[in-house]
């Protein structure tokens, strides 16, 4: 650590502040080090998650939107070591907000954090007649849909606005319904590395049985857990792919036709940290909009890589918010662009934005929308 503070300086949690500064993570390993040196024989080290050294509740003020790590000049990695402690304080210590607990156990018993019983996670799609494994069907791409886009009475607009996209392009897919687990994403964010563990393998094993070797996601953590993870378990998948890089190809293929101009045509995007930051996705979106027929982009003061966090990765979408709130941070400036649009492209973005803008008082004259959305309109699927 040079101890600049970039990573401080560009850390959400720290610029609605909250107890995090991710230079202090780095220098508190140090000065710990420095203090202590060798421990004599028969004495103890000082722990490094204590009072004197990192409190518990910087920790938990991560949201692990890599805005640091992006920064840093020196290539140093804080959240694998805010992750670590993370593990040391759910599984060790149990010192872990109820909150969190209540959305563990919600994962453990039903798959997914709002613990809506796992039979009803492919009710979203009766009616649409959409292909599934299960029932025998054979597609080349699985539409993993997530946690949010089967449950979340929200998103589960995305999940049926893209399955009229695929439909009318005419892909091969089919989703796994009821066989499907979350990813675990939540699970490790919130330190229990252990229930990952299970819930990646049970899902690798419904891959392999069905042999379904390319996804196509709405949700940047289900994206992330699949593309990037899940290697870690020794599954390799082929293709992992999200719909915005997806419908971007089809646009760009000719594959779709984007006809119609939307009623609020000046559109902003927010850069999501688990597609942006996390898998340097960032053109797709904006390819999309700029192909619907008189958008104009209006980009925000901090986008692309300095784009500013909604406040929900890290598992912080289940745990209670202190201090200034950073969605209200963020839709501020999104409002402030004179935008009528904000179009997103993450479940939880979605919704921390859409609470934002009606903290500013305009939920009646600025909606927010996922690229899906923006897209079936512009189609006339709308």
């Amino acid at each position: 650590c040079q101890e600049c503070g970039r990573c401080q300086q560009q850390c959400p949690a720290y610029n609605t502040k909250k107890p995090l500064s991710p230079k202090k993570i780095h220098l508190d390993i140090k000065h710990l080090l420095v203090e202590e040196g060798f421990v004599e024989e028969g004495k103890e080290r000082q722990p490094i998650i204590s009072d004197k050294w990192t409190k518990p509740e910087e920790i938990w003020s991560c949201t692990t939107c890599r805005a640091c790590m992006t920064e840093c000049p020196v290539g140093n990695e804080h959240i694998p070591k805010i992750i670590e402690y993370r593990r040391y304080l759910t599984l060790m210590e149990g010192n872990i907000a109820s909150e969190a607990q209540l959305t563990l156990q919600n994962l453990e018993k039903n798959s997914n954090p709002w613990g809506v019983g796992f039979d009803q996670r492919g009710k979203w799609a009766e009616g649409l007649d959409v292909p599934v494994f299960a029932e025998g069907a054979q597609a080349e791409y699985c539409y993993y849909v997530g946690c949010a886009g089967s449950f979340d009475d929200r998103y589960k607009k995305v999940s049926t606005n893209f399955v009229k996209i695929l439909k009318k392009a005419g892909v091969s897919f089919a989703i796994l319904g009821v066989e499907e687990g979350c990813c675990g994403d939540t699970a490790r964010r919130l330190g229990n590395e252990y229930l990952f563990k299970i819930m990646v393998e049970q899902n690798i094993q419904t891959f392999n049985n069905y042999k379904i070797k390319k996804f196509i996601t709405t949700c940047p953590h289900g994206y992330n857990a699949l593309k990037n993870e899940y290697r870690q378990f020794g599954f390799q998948p082929e293709e992992v792919i999200h719909h915005t890089e997806f419908i971007d190809r089809l646009l760009k293929q000719g594959k779709l036709k984007l006809n119609k101009p939307l009623e609020a045509n000046a559109i902003t995007y927010h850069d999501s940290c688990y597609l942006g930051r996390h898998n340097d996705i960032y053109d797709p979106p904006r390819d999309i909009i700029r192909a619907v027929p008189g958008a104009e982009l209006k980009e925000m003061p901090r986008h692309l890589s300095r784009s500013f966090c909604c406040g929900a990765g890290g598992g912080l979408m289940w745990l209670e918010e202190h201090a200034e709130r950073m969605n209200f941070n963020r839709a501020k400036e999104a409002v402030a662009t004179g935008a009528k649009t904000i179009a997103v492209a993450c479940p939880f973005c979605m919704t921390m934005l859409e609470d934002g803008v009606k903290n500013e008082k305009k939920e009646e004259s600025v909606k927010t929308m996922d690229i899906t959305e923006i897209v079936a309109r512009a189609m006339g699927e709308v």
